[in-house]
């Protein structure tokens, strides 16, 4: 997987065309993971990336998060997400249970809302958003990997910036 090689690399961006992506050389995250990734998965070929997937909104709708959203959209089920995986060069991360703002919650809540229900090295701030107890929580969880949208830094591996996409 190009993946791996190429992390360093990731720029901030938020991608919602197809031209976007199919422009984009650095590898893609994808909050969530749209049913119009999905349905428009030919801009995947020759990409590479993480799909962070939401646990209580696989296969559900982005209602939760409509003030922050400019559109009423469903996610991916579990299954349609692992089968874009082997299809292309992505895998699979976890996005928190809820998609709550990790920074609001205690910290046995956030213990909560990273345990994957599955193995994965990726983990991607809900809003972007964490601070020191978060961080710690997460490397608890055992993730080797942890990214934010909207800051970030490339010398520490639970803080990096990195690219996404919501919808396509």
């Amino acid at each position: 997987m190009r993946l791996a090689h190429n992390i360093g690399n990731i720029k901030h961006s938020n991608y919602h065309t197809r031209e976007q992506i199919l422009a984009c050389e650095e590898p893609i995250g994808f909050d969530g993971v749209y049913r119009s990734v999905y349905k428009n998965q030919d801009v995947l070929r020759n990409k590479s990336g993480i799909m962070f997937v939401m646990g209580d909104h696989l296969g559900g709708n982005n209602e939760f998060d409509l003030e922050n959203v400019p559109k009423l959209e469903s996610f991916c089920t579990l299954g349609e997400v692992k089968e874009l995986c082997r299809r292309y060069d992505f895998e699979i991360g976890w996005h928190t249970w809820s998609h709550r703002n990790l920074c609001e919650l205690s910290e046995r809540e956030i213990t909560q809302e990273v345990a994957a229900p599955f193995q994965t090295k990726y983990f991607r701030y809900p809003y972007g958003e964490y601070n020191d107890l978060v961080v710690q929580c997460v490397k608890r969880a055992g993730y080797k990997q942890a990214y934010a949208v909207t800051q970030g830094v490339h010398d520490d591996p639970y803080r990096l910036f990195s690219n996404y996409v919501d919808w396509i």
